[in-house]
């Protein structure tokens, strides 16, 4: 026996949940008409550690430096060479743009146009400085690319795929995030990086006060293949990022290390074959070869990453590798 029947019709469905959806709506079309029109400020979605990183390196390659010496690559020349301490043995500012490893030649490219377009006259030196593991990497990781992409060019972040993401984009959270909330608001980092940095603020005003340099303060036992080759997409990288470079800029090239108990016996010949070649295809002025292939397993945070003391201790070695060439 039926006690109870309910009969609704469209219209009393929409008037319970009209007016409480009635502001969200609101709220998405001024967020996507004041991004269209445009209205808002421009993005600026430091949301996390990557975001913030490149974030960080645009706006320093943009911006007036007085920095003659350049270091360019991923994350290993992000986290072994103090930028700071690496000018004061010069003589001469040097500025870190390493990215990340999941990026390739071509960024490094794009932030090398980007400073020298806002410091014409200015470089004299780059420094190229990649992991054995990211010279065998066959192409980038396409999210990132797309993201540093859309950070040169100002464009909204790339979403990650998923309902809930695509939901946020709609309702223009995203934007309102992205726009507006990272401004005010600065985002925590997660981990090992929180508790080093805290905030996502901290870590811009961290690299900007190092020079562009980091520190990976999540150690981790080493991991990977240690068999290291250089990939063949790597010509036509190479070739890309030697026409990115502005005449009579000279071009020095390098290897970062690895924790001498990872890798192979043969880790030391393979690398300095590696070098020899990527040097050609760069058409590089010079290799620095006296720069160790390894060193000791305690300096690593990581496989890629030195600690920082491993970083002291490579950023001199780099110091005294590069001063006949800044004679």
């Amino acid at each position: 026996m039926t006690s109870h029947t309910y009969d609704f019709a469209r219209k009393d469905l929409l008037s319970l949940l009209g007016w409480p959806l009635l502001p969200v709506a609101c709220f998405a079309l001024f967020m996507h008409l004041g991004a269209a029109l445009p209205l808002l400020p421009k993005p600026r979605p430091t949301l996390d550690i990557d975001h913030t990183l490149l974030i960080q390196k645009i706006e320093a390659s943009r911006a007036r430096q007085d920095a003659p010496i350049l270091l360019l690559g991923d994350s290993s020349c992000l986290m072994d060479v103090a930028a700071r301490p690496l000018s004061d043995a010069l003589r001469r500012r040097a500025l870190n743009l390493g990215t990340l490893s999941y990026l390739d030649l071509n960024a490094a490219a794009a932030l090398l146009r980007e400073y020298t377009a806002a410091n014409p006259g200015q470089l004299r030196l780059v420094v190229l400085l990649l992991h054995p593991e990211a010279l065998r990497r066959i192409a980038p990781e396409a999210y990132h690319v797309e993201l540093l992409q859309a950070l040169l060019s100002g464009r909204e972040r790339v979403p990650l795929p998923g309902a809930r993401e695509s939901l946020a984009s709609l309702l223009g959270l995203d934007l309102f995030r992205g726009r507006l909330l990272c401004r005010f608001l600065p985002t925590p980092l997660p981990g090992a990086y929180g508790r080093y940095y805290g905030f996502s603020a901290d870590l811009e005003h961290s690299l900007t006060e190092r020079q562009g340099t980091a520190v990976d303060p999540d150690s981790q036992p080493f991991q990977g293949n240690a068999e290291y080759r250089l990939a063949q997409p790597f010509q036509a990288a190479s070739k890309a990022f030697r026409s990115a470079l502005p005449q009579g800029v000279r071009l020095l090239v390098g290897i970062t290390p690895a924790p001498e108990g990872f890798v192979s016996p043969t880790h030391r010949e393979v690398c300095g074959q590696m070098l020899a070649q990527w040097s050609q295809w760069l058409q590089a002025d010079a290799a620095l070869t006296e720069l160790p292939f390894t060193l000791p397993d305690h300096l690593f945070a990581r496989t890629t990453h030195l600690n920082e003391a491993g970083a002291r201790l490579y950023t001199e070695i780099l110091a005294r590798s590069l001063e006949p060439h800044l004679r």
